[in-house]
């Protein structure tokens, strides 16, 4: 009884993967046809297919971009912290000219940070650590200003796309009601109208990746300032708090 279940898998696994390749074929075969016609209904959505275009290429371009610069390595590259350590640790309190060469040799939103507090060194804690946070917080704003352009192209991609239907709409009625065809108006009309549908659907589908890109980013943005918390804090305490603590 055993045997036979194993023979009769065997068979229905070769009867899959049969129909599995004939299917890949098929699917092989119709995959050119269909990418020929989608491509001539993509250009049948109209002008406004253009600046949807232009949105898609952006949002592209914007993430990538992004993705490299807001990584740790454009943010907050670990060689600074290493010669920074290196610096303050071998100047001691009166020599920070390595430590500062460190932030002009790195330069990035951490290196601010810690310029701001090197450029205080022999004021208090309190006063270090509330300028440097002041400067974290004025970073991440920047950070946020510039994927505000993904936002932007995630609002107007649909409404672009919903002008483009309405357009195509129009111009659909109005060739069935000059056409002189008494018949065939049903499928001018069905026709037309899904040509226009064209645009809706374009502008949806460059939305819904870019919003997901807006908010990917935005805690990412998140993490970066908590990280910046946490570094700013350690160097505060350990540059100023602690050292004025041993001088007292």
């Amino acid at each position: 009884m055993g045997k036979k279940w194993i023979y009769g898998l065997v068979v229905i696994g070769l009867f899959l993967g049969a129909t599995s390749l004939m299917a890949q074929t098929v699917e092989t075969t119709e995959t050119v046809e269909r990418a020929d016609s989608l491509f001539k209904l993509l250009t049948k959505g109209g002008i406004v297919m253009i600046p949807l275009f232009l949105c898609s290429v952006m949002t592209v371009t914007l993430g990538l971009e992004r993705f490299i610069s807001l990584g740790r390595k454009a943010i907050m590259p670990q060689e600074l912290d290493d010669e920074m350590e290196t610096a303050l640790e071998k100047s001691g309190k009166n020599n920070i000219g390595d430590a500062i060469k460190a932030c002009e040799d790195h330069p990035c939103l951490m290196a601010d940070i810690y310029q701001v507090g090197l450029d205080h060194w022999d004021d208090e804690a309190d006063v270090a650590d509330k300028l440097m946070g002041d400067s974290a917080s004025l970073g991440l704003r920047k950070l946020r200003r510039s994927i505000r352009p993904l936002r932007l192209i995630a609002g107007i991609a649909p409404l672009m796309g919903l002008l483009g239907t309405v357009i195509g709409m129009i111009r659909s009625f109005q060739t069935v009601a000059l056409s002189s065809q008494s018949i065939n108006k049903a499928e001018l009309l069905a026709e037309g109208i899904y040509q226009a549908m064209v645009t809706t659907a374009t502008g949806l589908t460059i939305a819904i990746p870019t919003l997901i890109l807006y908010f990917y980013f935005n805690n990412r943005i998140d993490k970066i300032g908590e990280v910046f918390e946490e570094k700013g804090s350690a160097f505060v305490y350990k540059h100023f708090r602690k050292r004025f603590k041993l001088e007292s």
